[in-house]
């Protein structure tokens, strides 16, 4: 994993687990981060990128927040 994961903006927890389907073979890949203590996800997926691209897309994702953007 390339980058760091934040703790779940929900509970805080930093029990975190990602998990990966497809590979460089299939048609979709895509990658879920999931806090294993409130058991809320997010899955970014792809057709057209690789397993890499999703990867470092779902945790800029999951990193973001809306505090830190100003707009909350």
């Amino acid at each position: 994993m390339e980058g760091e994961l934040k703790p779940c903006p929900f509970c805080g927890n930093d029990k975190i687990e990602l998990t990966y389907q497809g590979n460089a073979y299939s048609k979709k890949r895509a990658v879920t981060i999931k806090c294993k203590n409130c058991i809320i996800s997010r899955t970014t997926g792809t057709i057209r990128f690789g397993i890499d691209w999703c990867e470092e897309k779902a945790i800029t994702l999951w990193n973001t927040r809306e505090a830190e953007n100003g707009t909350l």
